[in-house]
């Protein structure tokens, strides 16, 4: 079985998170810079880890609404899979980034990745 990454799509930075060998345990992974590399690095990360199956948080209005958040998202979902042919899943991503302050104020980021892959895995 090969490891699921999460990411957590934010305008500065990439919170990232990453299962074991068997997609049972989540772990923090990475904050990377959303910069003009990024998707670069991405793809150098899921060869490395040998990733089949991107989880990308999509982050929709409490009212479930689109927002401009969700767009540039939708934006960054189209790059990257045209950049990787790795499975991408939207997964809803409402209030993982208060849960994730609850938790830890450092690795914010990839702590809110953790959680949407957790709920990810839990859903399937």
């Amino acid at each position: 079985m090969s490891k699921i990454l999460a990411i957590d799509y934010g305008l500065k930075r990439i919170g990232l998170a990453i299962t074991d060998q068997k997609q049972k345990i989540v772990f923090p992974y990475l904050t990377l810079n959303n910069d003009k590399f990024v998707l670069d690095e991405l793809k150098e990360i899921c060869q490395k880890e040998n990733i089949k199956k991107i989880i990308i948080g999509l982050p929709i209005g409490l009212n479930s609404q689109r927002t401009k958040q969700t767009e540039e998202v939708e934006k960054f979902i189209k790059s990257l899979k045209r950049k990787m042919k790795i499975s991408v899943i939207q997964e809803d991503e409402r209030l993982t980034s208060k849960m994730a302050e609850r938790f830890l104020k450092n690795n914010q980021d990839e702590i809110s990745a953790m959680i949407i892959l957790q709920s990810y895995l839990e859903r399937i």
